[in-house]
């Protein structure tokens, strides 16, 4: 019992003249805990009367994972439909809209691309 006390207090124990850096402060181990303690949907007011239960622990520990996966997962889902949805409607509207080079006259599919043409063209000498 006295090992489980000690590291409560280490958990949850601050220093208190420690310098800080500037800017965002440095996330400290017990905000590290709360976060991942959230983010697999257990109540972080009570976490340490249920890891007393090993075994109820070790369930709601893994059920807590396989939920924080499957969110993650559809997260990261969402952000490549959305990536995807972005580069089809980044095409040009209509036929008569195109994306041509000044100097040589060459028609690029993307803006980006004609950018990056250009770079490369300009820097050649004019073979005229």
């Amino acid at each position: 019992m006295a090992a489980f006390v000690r590291l409560i207090q280490t958990l949850l124990g601050e220093i208190a003249h420690a310098k800080r850096p500037v800017g965002r402060p440095l996330l400290r181990f017990k905000d590290c805990i709360k976060r991942d303690l959230i983010s697999f949907d257990i109540d972080f007011s009570h976490w340490e009367d249920l890891a007393v239960e090993r075994d109820q622990w070790r369930k709601i520990t893994a059920d807590g994972l396989t939920k924080h996966d499957k969110d993650w997962l559809m997260v990261l889902a969402e952000k490549r439909l959305q990536r995807h949805t972005r580069v089809t409607n980044s095409a040009p509207l209509s036929d008569n809209i195109s994306w041509i080079c000044q100097r040589c006259g060459r028609c690029c599919g993307s803006r980006v691309g004609l950018f990056s043409h250009q770079r490369r063209c300009f820097s050649q000498p004019d073979a005229t």
